[in-house]
């Protein structure tokens, strides 16, 4: 399982409130790193891009 922190589960709840929301706008909303928190989400496996620029973001977990 998973363990997230709280910063990485408010960026999963953006995600899935509004799936191409962009790096930006999360970091602007959370006032965090645009990449810091979705790059470990990548890696763990919890988010999917799912198409190029123009795609969206799917919550894996």
């Amino acid at each position: 399982m998973l363990e997230l922190t709280g910063r990485q589960r408010d960026v999963l709840v953006l995600i899935q409130e509004n799936p191409p929301i962009t790096r930006q706008a999360r970091a602007d909303k959370l006032n965090i790193n645009a990449s810091a928190v979705q790059n470990k989400l990548k890696e763990a496996g919890a988010i999917e891009r799912i198409g190029g620029t123009r795609g969206y973001w799917k919550v894996k977990i």
